[in-house]
């Protein structure tokens, strides 16, 4: 059903050139529009940044057809993207049954019509189609091949010698990738701690203006932008006004625990054990904590250097983060902790910790959540220092 409506245009098209050469009064269909579908987003983790189609109609034909570019919607593949190797690829849906979602969901639709020529509506129908039919995927991520520069980038293919000038866009569109990550995830604070800390050195450049013009970011500022041609004149790029296709229902709701809240607490948590031991020993209050402490270090930092070492995930490379998320406090006190040099090498990560700290100045991949979890990882790394001593 997605490709029928793709091929039922391409035999309207085929049928009708050869109308053309039979009888010159027949002309190809002048009805056809482009439109910009800018949805809200919903409540899960893959949905958190809304999506962006492009809805192509032409009534005389009854065709009314949403082009959308997404990750291949399955487990594996969503497994996958975290390997840098994610089948993303363009799909055709009736524009009806593309909404039905949407409804359900109650997340908000609306349609921005693009002031596009019917000769560049066309050969972005065929393009569009092309891409549906074919049985290529694209490497999707969330950086550069996404739902929104997708759109944009497919846009661009039509309007040769003419480009989008945006006007008004926020920081998140302007500023580095880091900060596009940031105003994406607004008022959803878990979702943009774990994507800005899996960002590696990527973080730090700005790349592209179209990688970055995302539903949320667009929308605010999208009656502002213009088509300039080549001659230098402009033209708005919405033509008309928008229409609400869906109205928006879906709340979000407010989390109090916030990860700062919540790594705030843990670093309270982590005094208090140490308090606890120093008085009454090592014992199994401290033992536990200690246990948890390690192996959720221990699975962040594994997962943090698959992503930045050995996966090919694009932006991941080179992540600061992993001076303190990794595995080797944990191996070095199960292999080393009745060792009489141990302190030392604790000692060492104490400062190793502390110079993670001090980055919170520098190093906009290091944020205040992670500052608390560090704190929460020296206390607890001074704590061992101690007991190996006393032990000794």
């Amino acid at each position: 059903m997605k490709r029928l409506s793709g091929i039922i245009f391409f035999l309207t098209i085929a049928f009708t050139s050869v109308a053309q050469q039979a009888d010159s009064s027949f002309v190809l269909p002048t009805d056809l529009t482009t439109s910009l579908l800018i949805c809200q987003p919903g409540d899960n983790f893959y949905s958190g940044f809304g999506h962006c189609a492009l809805r192509l109609q032409c009534p005389s034909h009854d065709l009314d057809v949403t082009f959308t570019y997404s990750l291949d919607d399955n487990l594996a593949n969503r497994i996958a993207m975290f390997r840098g190797n994610g089948a993303g690829k363009y799909s055709s849906i009736k524009t009806a049954a593309f909404l039905e979602e949407y409804v359900r969901e109650g997340r908000g639709v609306v349609d921005y019509p693009v002031n596009i020529s019917v000769e560049q509506t066309r050969a972005l129908w065929q393009i569009l189609d092309s891409e549906n039919a074919s049985p290529r995927y694209r490497q999707y991520n969330f950086l550069h091949t996404n739902c929104s520069s997708m759109c944009f980038y497919a846009l661009e293919r039509v309007m040769k010698g003419e480009e989008i000038v945006w006007n008004g866009l926020t920081e998140g569109c302007t500023g580095t990738y880091r900060n596009f990550v940031k105003y994406v995830s607004k008022g959803r604070l878990w979702t943009e701690l774990f994507w800005s800390s899996i960002l590696g050195s990527t973080g730090e450049e700005k790349g592209q203006l179209e990688d970055k013009l995302a539903p949320m970011l667009v929308e605010p500022t999208i009656d502002k932008a213009v088509i300039r041609t080549t001659s230098g004149s402009t033209r708005p790029f919405i033509q008309g006004d928008p229409t609400c296709l869906v109205e928006q229902t879906l709340t979000y709701p407010h989390n109090p625990f916030t990860p700062t809240l919540v790594f705030a607490l843990l670093l309270v948590v982590a005094v208090f054990v140490s308090i606890y031991e120093w008085k009454r020993g090592y014992k199994a209050l401290p033992r536990t904590f200690d246990t948890i402490l390690l192996a959720a270090q221990t699975l962040v930092g594994l997962f943090i250097f698959y992503l930045s070492c050995l996966s090919h995930m694009v932006g991941a490379a080179n992540n600061w983060n992993l001076l303190i998320f990794n595995p080797l406090p944990l191996l070095l006190w199960i292999c080393f902790r009745h060792r009489k040099w141990f302190p030392k090498v604790y000692l060492l990560y104490s400062i190793v910790i502390l110079l993670y700290i001090a980055s919170w100045a520098f190093k906009p991949s290091v944020t205040l959540p992670l500052v608390l979890v560090a704190f929460t990882f020296l206390v607890r790394t001074l704590a061992r220092v101690v007991l190996v001593k006393k032990s000794n």
